[in-house]
């Protein structure tokens, strides 16, 4: 297998644990141990390199965001745009209240679609759904334990990126 297809490889299985853990509200554990010397492998530090610049490039720059507090929390974009990914966050020091939630888009001829859903927010929380034109973003508390605190409601097309490779 050519370097570059390795890299890809590898940088792929490293996002799908990204997505999996940091994306459900979990750490990533790396297992990168250091060898004798107290060092990283050398050959493993580019795959991590690589990896970190793709968490960035994905989610560094989002098309738009806000926060809120209470069971909706609307986003209004600029523009329309199309959008792939949601990142929630909740306030934490005021405990993990959201126990199921929708995230609605605002689609063309002003409808409400829902774009996912899931159960539990907690620090951050990741999800992928197709790619979809809105103008407005609504996260809806399905279940709380209180009233929820958006600390951040974000929004991101992944698929943009990936397909230009920038």
């Amino acid at each position: 297998m050519p370097d570059e297809e390795k890299q890809q490889s590898v940088l792929d299985a490293l996002m799908d644990k990204y997505y999996q853990s940091v994306g459900h509200n979990a750490n990533l554990l790396m297992n990168a141990a250091p060898d004798t010397t107290g060092l990283i492998q050398k050959s493993i530090v580019p795959h991590y390199v690589n990896f970190g610049k793709e968490v960035q490039r994905r989610f560094g720059t989002s098309v738009a965001e806000t926060k809120g507090e209470g069971a909706t929390v609307e986003l209004a974009l600029k523009q329309p745009a199309k959008i792939d990914h949601v990142i929630i966050m909740e306030e934490l020091k005021h405990g993990e209240r959201v126990r199921a939630y929708e995230v609605e888009g605002l689609v063309p001829g002003n409808e409400w679609q829902k774009l996912c859903d899931g159960i539990s927010v907690g620090h951050k929380r990741i999800q992928k759904f197709e790619r979809t034109e809105v103008s407005k973003i609504r996260f809806k508390a399905t279940e709380s334990v209180a009233p929820p605190k958006i600390r951040r409601l974000a929004v991101f097309d992944v698929g943009k990126l990936l397909a230009s490779g920038n």
